[in-house]
């Protein structure tokens, strides 16, 4: 046993033979060859993996056309004082993993010097490359080095690791969202593109069951594509809810910036995703609508409901917000339209079926809150009443103006047929509300009221 010991006694004995010095240069040539391997081990993608939070970005990369490519040769800067400081941050890093101080997703930043070395991407080369990317034609000469909207663009803004298995793919989404999106400021688009900045004309003849599709016919008329067949595709305004900042930040900004200043705070040295923010914004062939979906009825038929909402929410332009108005019951309770419009019936009984159909307030919508035969009960009466006040009120106010019609247009008479004109309004309104009381019958008695009053006042004055 004592043979076994015997040579590494004598180690320890020339060891203590050494002076100081000598000893301590020992020692530092022996931390510099462990420190030159752990750096050499440190430096390998395997290394990297040994993170549990790596193993979705090391498989990705594995499966991926820079596999052959070291991970710091793209995550690191250039340069030795870039590679001192990556190891210095990286040497933190591993600390913190061994610690357990890791959060559950990393996050990286690739530079573009990295990206941009003649013996990886070569900049001119890209830039004078024309690129068929699935059907859409791109260049980067419009993309490198150029800011959008306070974005400075960079290779990391297109070529993300945002979904599927493959590092640093390009996600089109990310061409969307720049150039589909409106700007907070201005209601423009960031990029102002249509649909052949990026597309080919169809050279073949398309056919949608009976309907055939000509392109090259529509771009002859110098029809634009996206105001006529792929409308509403290209645009879309952008949306960021604030409780989006709440994934990174512990408190929201009680002032949130302009989206300039946002995008540099979010683009410039953190690599942020888009979609983190805005959500994915979406285009492609199963976005084609057709005519009818394309078509919007407020273009034409806005707010034919006016006269409805403004008897059941007592707010007549005519009237001054006066505090003796009441609301009915049914709007202190919120009872909406569906409440009491429940049977589906035809616009026009035994007309065309294209004419649609209706939602028709009937009587026995009240038993749903009331006792039986509530509405057959109450609404007549109401209806009555009130078409009963109209008609009267309408034919003063129609013998008025008649009168009117052949006086001289004085000061006087223009001063009659102001007041009378507002008359004429109130009374319309309840006609065009249609209810004859139902929606609100205080309210619409109270407008009644008031028309014949401005009638009474000017029959008193001689008219």
């Amino acid at each position: 046993m004592a043979k076994h010991f015997r040579p590494v006694s004598q180690l320890m004995r020339r060891l203590n033979q050494l002076s100081w010095k000598v000893k301590i240069l020992l020692l530092a040539a022996i931390a510099m060859v462990v420190a030159s391997g752990f750096v050499a081990v440190s430096e390998q993608p395997g290394f990297c993996n040994s993170c549990h939070i790596m193993n979705d970005h090391y498989d990705s990369w594995k499966a991926s056309s820079h596999s052959e490519v070291n991970c710091l040769d793209c995550h690191l800067q250039p340069g030795f004082v870039g590679h001192v400081k990556g190891k210095i941050n990286g040497l933190a890093q591993a600390v913190d993993c061994i610690v357990g101080r890791v959060g559950t997703k990393p996050n990286a930043r690739v530079l573009d010097i990295s990206c941009l070395r003649s013996e990886c991407h070569n900049t001119e080369e890209l830039i004078s490359d024309q690129i068929d990317y699935k059907g859409i034609k791109f260049t980067h000469e419009h993309h490198i080095a150029k800011t959008v909207d306070g974005i400075e663009i960079s290779c990391g803004t297109c070529h993300s690791h945002f979904e599927g298995d493959e590092h640093f793919s390009v996600n089109t989404d990310v061409c969307f969202t720049c150039h589909f999106l409106k700007g907070d400021e201005d209601g423009e688009r960031l990029v102002q593109t249509d649909c052949q900045s990026c597309h080919e004309v169809p050279d073949k003849t398309i056919e949608r069951g009976s309907v055939i599709i000509n392109h090259a016919e529509f771009v002859s008329y110098e029809a634009s594509c996206e105001d006529s067949c792929h409308k509403k595709e290209l645009e879309q305004k952008s949306e960021v809810s604030e409780s989006v900042c709440l994934n990174c930040h512990s408190f929201r900004k009680e002032h949130l910036a302009e989206s300039v200043e946002l995008h540099a705070v979010h683009t410039g040295s953190e690599k942020v995703e888009c979609f983190a923010c805005h959500g994915k914004v979406s285009h492609g062939a199963t976005g084609v609508l057709s005519v009818l979906a394309m078509m919007d009825c407020q273009n034409c038929h806005s707010d034919t409901h006016r006269a409805q909402r403004i008897i059941y929410a007592t707010q007549h332009p005519m009237q001054g917000q006066a505090t003796w108005r009441v609301l009915s019951p049914m709007f202190l309770t919120h009872v909406e339209c569906t409440g009491c419009h429940i049977e589906q019936v035809e616009k026009k009984p035994g007309a065309l079926d294209s004419l649609g159909k209706v939602a028709k307030a009937v009587p026995r919508a009240c038993d749903k809150c009331h006792e039986p035969g509530t509405g057959q009960k109450y609404i007549p009466f109401w209806q009555g009443k009130i078409k009963k006040l109209h008609g009267q009120v309408k034919d003063k106010l129609d013998a008025l103006l008649d009168r009117l019609a052949g006086e001289a247009d004085d000061n006087s008479v223009r001063e009659v047929k102001t007041k009378l004109a507002r008359a004429r309004t109130l009374v319309d309104s309840v006609e065009a509300d249609g209810s004859w009381g139902v929606h609100n019958l205080k309210y619409t008695e109270s407008i009644l009221l008031e028309a014949n009053g401005i009638v009474n006042e000017a029959m008193e004055r001689g008219w």
